[in-house]
């Protein structure tokens, strides 16, 4: 695995479409979305440290937030709720993690992700992520190369930008 040390930012323009959609639909597609490729974590129980706590995971450069929980075994949309922990970075550094191309622990250590609020149950998720063996997520098998695919037209697009 090797660091990446340029790091773009999205163009305000670009996160325009995603604001016109209801914060509440936001949290819905990110919650079914993380269900199902958490799917093993979920009935394994090793996300079971998540129930009833909120974590907010914020997208900085383009100005969106989620917040979610862990209900009933399955992650959803908190609401309201008090946050207890908040994650935030960039488009770019939650691509990185989704692709695989660097680790939790890089990301966090180097500050890329922050983490603010309860540091013992951020610990926990981090390790909890760096644990997950990308190779053994429940995805289409065509979705890896479609992720890479779209990290790399990002770069392209935002370093020759």
């Amino acid at each position: 695995m090797q660091a990446v040390t340029r790091r773009p930012l999205m163009p305000k323009p670009l996160s325009l479409p995603l604001k016109l959609l209801p914060k509440k639909a936001h949290g819905m597609i990110l919650s079914a979305i993380l269900n199902q490729v958490l799917r093993n974590e979920r009935r394994e129980g090793e996300l079971d440290f998540l129930e009833d706590r909120v974590v907010q995971i914020k997208v900085s450069d383009a100005g969106l937030s989620y917040s979610l929980t862990l209900k009933q075994d399955a992650i959803a949309e908190a609401g309201d709720r008090a946050v207890e922990l908040t994650i935030t970075g960039t488009v770019y550094d939650y691509l990185l993690l989704i692709s695989g191309r660097e680790d939790p622990d890089t990301l966090f250590f180097q500050r890329h992700l922050v983490m603010d609020g309860d540091t013992g149950l951020g610990v926990h998720l981090k390790n909890m992520l760096a644990a997950i063996e990308m190779e053994q997520l429940p995805l289409p098998k065509d979705m890896r190369p479609f992720i890479d695919r779209c990290l790399t037209l990002y770069e392209r697009l935002l370093y020759n930008a």
